[in-house]
């Protein structure tokens, strides 16, 4: 190994590339079949998914989805083509995922929306209200379809933005913008019925 002075390697873009290309480089060895890589990879973006499967399922199943997501993903990851497009395709798996299990399912499985409402009061009131709100929208969100469920879960939940979201889905960014109005409104319903009930 070539010494090279820590302020070649300690600037901010520098140590960016550098971590991106080991994070591509684990991807490539799990491909291969290094269960350490692959550990690696679970490891790093079991926080995301989980996040994923709770907003989309709920999170008495979201535990269940992940597994089953990293099971598929240490299955099928040998026939990813293109290591950079890792994460997306591990989001896709868990939308499948989660979609799979809410067609399984007649009831509507308890969704718990964030905890952001509840935090963003003080006074006792304000929270019971607050809490009746997040159970009014999560009975709302309960009631979507799946794909609207997701399309909500991975541009609000995730942050991803609508580029990402429509190669996580496999759509065009047009389509990806058309779901997500479209999941808006079916939510606007959803609320104006339960308001009227």
């Amino acid at each position: 190994m070539i010494w090279a002075p820590a302020e070649h390697f300690g600037t901010p873009a520098r140590l960016d590339h550098v971590r991106e290309v080991t994070r591509l480089q684990i991807v490539v060895r799990a491909r291969q079949g290094d269960a350490d890589a692959f550990e690696a990879l679970v490891h790093e973006h079991t926080p995301s998914v989980y996040r994923l499967a709770s907003a989309i399922v709920g999170e008495g199943a979201a535990r269940d989805v992940v597994q089953d997501v990293f099971l598929s993903a240490w299955r099928e990851l040998p026939r990813l083509r293109d290591p950079e497009a890792f994460v997306p395709w591990l989001h896709r798996i868990a939308v499948n995922r989660c979609r799979s299990l809410l067609r399984g399912h007649r009831s509507v499985p308890e969704i718990q929306v964030g905890p952001a409402v509840a935090e963003a009061v003080a006074d006792p009131r304000d929270f019971r209200v607050a809490a009746e709100a997040r159970a009014t929208i999560g009975l709302a969100f309960g009631r979507l379809s799946a794909d609207q469920r997701a399309v909500l879960a991975l541009h609000y939940a995730a942050g991803l933005p609508l580029s990402t979201v429509a190669g996580t889905l496999g759509v065009p960014t047009g389509t990806a913008k058309s779901r997500l109005h479209a999941a808006f409104e079916a939510m606007r319903r959803e609320l104006g019925d339960q308001n009227d009930a």
